[in-house]
């Protein structure tokens, strides 16, 4: 692609000559031919060093001899410019592939994109769009909304219902049997899994579906890998939830909340509107909205964090100073 056009594209401005460009390269691997996205003045040395054709603002030094796009708002540019190299991996052409199996009573929109040995259950609808990859299961009166997007692998039990322009990674399972006994049983689950539109998920997620009514993920929310979502739980929107974190059963987590990775929640908290969950911490009682809440387990308001972490830095100094004294030196100062 030339560099030119690749001004066009994103709205920026080219300086210096154009140039054929093969791929986008980090600054210390770029090489000529290649092009180098640079979005803190940090990684400029490294790139004027590469020959590779650099990607600025408008405010960055740049010799004239260096092929270069200047972009007004480095943010805006970012994303445009990497889908213009991204290459979108096809799970499968529009159609239903010839191992797959659609059972009677089944529904599939022609333009739907059904893959490789996948199993669609009966009852099930999948509709315009949506694209299922090789190797899932979609179970019995499933619903999967228009551009919804399965990677391989994944598993969806019986009444799932994902909305439009959802996207599941490989490997996840919603609307798994939840984690309920009474008297050492396995409660019945009798419930679904239900996610709003625009809902990610990443690879190797689980999602349980409820006791009784629904385990719910509102609009936009988007949750990293390796996550688990216990039963009964309610996610509201645009909750953003970085992976390798769990929520336990019966949980509600409000609209715009940001959680770290590695977060826990433990069942029936409730995460107020807008609050802020740093990686790694545990959560055992309920966190107001707008709140910040840190230091592991369990975690506190964030200011209540820092002064405890500044109490054991006093205590810490006493200790040494009480040791010094009993040993009959001199204190350090």
């Amino acid at each position: 692609m030339l560099l030119s056009e690749i001004a066009r594209q994103i709205g920026g401005r080219l300086e210096g000559a154009d140039q054929e460009i093969a791929r986008l390269a980090p600054p210390e691997e770029a090489r000529a031919g290649e092009l180098v996205v640079v979005r803190e003045a940090k990684f400029l040395e490294a790139a004027l060093q590469s020959r590779a054709a650099l990607l600025l603002d408008e405010t960055s030094f740049c010799p004239d001899t260096v092929s270069r796009i200047r972009v007004p708002v480095m943010q805006k540019a970012w994303p445009a410019v990497l889908a213009l190299f991204d290459a979108p991996e096809t799970w499968a052409r529009a159609g239903i592939h010839p191992t797959a199996t659609v059972e009677a009573g089944a529904t599939v929109d022609p333009t739907a994109s059904i893959g490789a040995y996948v199993l669609v259950r009966k009852g099930a609808s999948v509709a315009a769009n949506a694209v299922i990859a090789p190797f899932c299961y979609v179970g019995e009166e499933v619903e999967i909304g228009p551009r919804t997007v399965l990677e391989p692998r994944v598993t969806l039990h019986r009444h799932t219902r994902l909305g439009a322009d959802c996207r599941i990674g490989g490997g996840t399972v919603l609307g798994a049997m939840g984690f309920g006994f009474q008297d050492h049983q396995r409660l019945p689950h009798t419930g679904r899994v239900v996610l709003e539109d625009g809902v990610e998920l990443g690879a190797n997620c689980v999602v349980q579906r409820s006791v009784v009514g629904e385990t719910r993920i509102g609009a936009h929310s988007k949750i990293g890998d390796l996550t688990n979502i216990g039963h009964n739980v309610q996610i509201g929107k645009g909750v953003m939830m970085v992976g390798s974190s769990a929520i336990g059963g019966s949980s509600v987590v409000e609209d715009g909340v940001l959680m770290g990775g590695w977060v826990v929640l433990s069942d029936h908290v409730r995460v107020g509107k807008g609050a802020r969950l740093t990686g790694g911490s545990g959560i055992s009682k309920h966190v107001p909205p707008g709140e910040t809440w840190a230091s592991g387990i369990p975690a506190q308001p964030i200011r209540k964090h820092w002064r405890r972490l500044a109490v054991l830095d006093w205590l810490a100094g006493a200790e040494r100073t009480l040791r010094q004294l009993l040993k009959g030196t001199q204190p350090e100062k």
